[in-house]
């Protein structure tokens, strides 16, 4: 047993899934521990190792990820914390939870703070970490195996990184996605079909990423490249700008970075 997730839902099965994908390691070398009876079935689909509940085949794993709701973390606590052997790292994607808590929690030294994101499921994460200072640089090597097979991956400097991470990247698909529904509106009331305004707003989100990736110029210079004045892309922006577009979205980012820092208190 290589990896052990204890949790088996959208998240937890996704990056559990990115391993054997990624042939990081076989499925059968993969412990899910979920007490739902259907998410656990989807996971036993994809040849994983499964477990309704948690039992002494954890210990095997050098790498247990905490994969469950931050509300539930303290009836998991008590279960898993007699399982852990102290040469193990835990892994936890618990959104706001801190290490203080985790380690209050499982009397647990070797600890990982990981904020991913949905996009790990077509292995195009963006998954932002910080080890505790008592897990050493080699016991890392297998979490960042995990991770890579997710999508991309930063280590930070700082606990506190995490927690800002949460509100750009790990909350940020659904940013993107909440833009997407009012373009796909702005499109089919332009006479669109839902079919049609959908390939248009996917491939345009796409390709501007790819453009501003494989560029790597600032932002700004390739939206200004876009805008010609007095032209439809100025006329667009002077709607967004007049709205205080831009603000909101500062405001609404810095406000979920708040509520990750109220969820840890």
């Amino acid at each position: 047993m290589k990896y052990a997730f204890v949790g088996g839902g959208n998240m937890g099965s996704a990056m559990a899934a990115a391993l054997v994908n990624q042939h990081v390691c076989n499925p059968a070398e993969i412990l899910v521990v979920e007490p739902d009876e259907a998410a656990r079935a989807r996971c036993a689909d994809l040849k994983l190792t499964v477990s309704a509940a948690l039992n002494e085949q954890l210990r095997a794993a050098p790498v247990v990820v905490l994969a469950v709701k931050p509300q539930t973390a303290p009836q998991v606590y008590p279960q898993l914390k007699p399982l852990l052997r102290p040469a193990q790292v835990v892994v936890s994607i618990m959104a706001g939870v801190s290490l203080a808590g985790l380690r209050a929690g499982l009397n647990h030294e070797a600890l990982v703070r990981v904020m991913p994101n949905t996009p790990a499921q077509v292995a195009m994460g963006m998954n932002v970490y910080y080890p505790a200072p008592p897990v050493q640089e080699g016991q890392l090597a297998a979490v960042e195996a995990l991770l890579r097979a997710c999508g991309e991956v930063l280590r930070v400097r700082s606990e506190d990184a995490i927690d800002a991470a949460t509100a750009v990247s790990g909350s940020g698909p659904a940013y993107v996605f909440y833009l997407a529904e009012h373009w796909l509106a702005a499109a089919q009331g332009l006479g669109f079909s839902a079919d049609e305004a959908q390939r248009l707003v996917q491939q345009t989100l796409a390709g501007a990423t790819a453009l501003w990736k494989a560029q790597g110029i600032a932002v700004g210079t390739l939206r200004e490249r876009v805008t010609s004045k007095g032209g439809t892309t100025a006329a667009a922006l002077d709607v967004f700008n007049g709205a205080e577009m831009g603000g909101a979205i500062e405001r609404g980012v810095r406000r979920a970075y708040e509520r990750a820092k109220e969820l840890g208190a």
